[in-house]
């Protein structure tokens, strides 16, 4: 009867070690060197739709669907560097749809069907896994199939699970010295002496702060600021002044399901949970990460590119470890069974001498 009491601690304690690993399973087994590349060599990455009504500088990934309208992709190039899943300007999952618009880099790579018109400025190829509408000045390449499309995906979705394990191990960073909050009502500073990652965690209204007041990072070339913000609906309504050394700085909205941009905002987003709408009034000045991007006609996203130093995080992942509690209570049970065990064979050799 003991042991038959003592069973509950124990299937207890292996629930919880089982799910407090399918918890972290979803954050685990992707290194974040992936996602340190992305955030270098992507202006745009949106884990599922982006829709865009302005000019973008840089190369965009998406993973669901692409809809431009009176926008230029790529305006500038490919931007630095090629990313680890190809070279293309342009790479949706989905399908993409285009109005009015250009890519001015080289390459589309488009999983689903491909609609509408543009310029292909780059003259890179232009491929659909589905089915592609003719262009008036270049061939397209449609019905490339079930393995092209295939590729596209799984591309995207390691891409999207290294960026998710990279905002969480940087959300567990404590602050660090070297990094002073200042200013009035008609202005906030954030100063960063020294070299190195340095880390700010500030709360969602600190963030946000006065409509009236101004936002203003200064920042030496050697270091790199990461600013976790906590909270889960953020509203950017105040300017936020062009800095130098602007791509050194990571703003991870490790928490948030929504990210409105209203003004001019410099410094590169990583926002995994997050709906990011920007260009209501101001341009974006660094590289935008978002589980959907739309990118409103009242401003860019320039291709100022995250190019911080995240190398004293990079190679670690979330942990899957049990919690101490939860150990607590699997070595409990265990411990109970073998004690109630023991005192049963006790009990049998006492009758047999008997």
């Amino acid at each position: 009867m003991r042991m038959v009491r003592m069973l509950p601690l124990v299937v207890a304690g292996l629930m919880t070690v089982t799910n407090a690993g399918a918890a972290s399973a979803a954050l685990v087994g992707q290194s974040i060197s992936t996602g340190i590349a992305a955030l270098k060599e992507w202006n745009v990455v949106s884990f599922n739709n982006f829709s865009t009504a302005n000019h973008v500088g840089g190369r965009t990934l998406v993973g669901g669907n692409l809809n431009v309208t009176n926008g230029v992709v790529a305006m500038n190039g490919t931007g630095t560097g090629n990313s680890t899943y190809g070279t293309s300007a342009v790479t949706v999952a989905g399908n993409a749809n285009f109005s009015n618009a250009s890519v001015n880099g080289a390459g589309v790579q488009v999983g689903g069907n491909l609609t509408g018109n543009f310029n292909n400025n780059g003259g890179g190829a232009v491929q659909a896994g589905g089915t592609a509408q003719s262009q008036q000045n270049f061939s397209v390449q449609g019905n490339q199939g079930a393995n092209f499309t295939n590729t596209i995906i799984s591309q995207a979705a390691d891409i999207k699970a290294s960026l998710t394990s990279l905002s969480a191990n940087l959300a567990a960073l404590a602050n660090t010295s070297g990094v002073t909050v200042g200013g009035d009502s008609n202005n906030q500073s954030i100063t960063v002496s020294g070299t190195g990652l340095k880390v700010l965690n500030w709360s969602e209204a600190m963030f946000e702060g006065n409509q009236n007041q101004q936002l203003q990072v200064t920042i030496p070339s050697g270091a790199t600021l990461v600013v976790n913000v906590a909270g889960t609906d953020i509203d950017f309504n105040r300017n936020f002044n062009t800095f130098t050394n602007m791509s050194n700085v990571l703003f991870n909205f490790y928490e948030a399901t929504t990210v409105d941009v209203m003004r001019q905002f410099s410094g590169s987003i990583l926002a995994v949970n997050a709906a990011v709408t920007g260009g209501y009034s101001g341009n974006i000045d660094g590289t935008v990460i978002g589980n959907s991007v739309t990118q409103q006609a009242n401003g860019e996203i320039h291709n100022v590119p995250f190019q911080g130093d995240l190398s004293s995080v990079g190679g670690s992942v979330v942990s899957t470890a049990p919690e101490p509690s939860t150990w607590a209570m699997l070595i409990l049970g265990f411990g109970l069974v073998g004690l109630s065990l023991r005192r049963r064979e006790k009990r049998v050799l006492a009758v047999q001498m008997a």
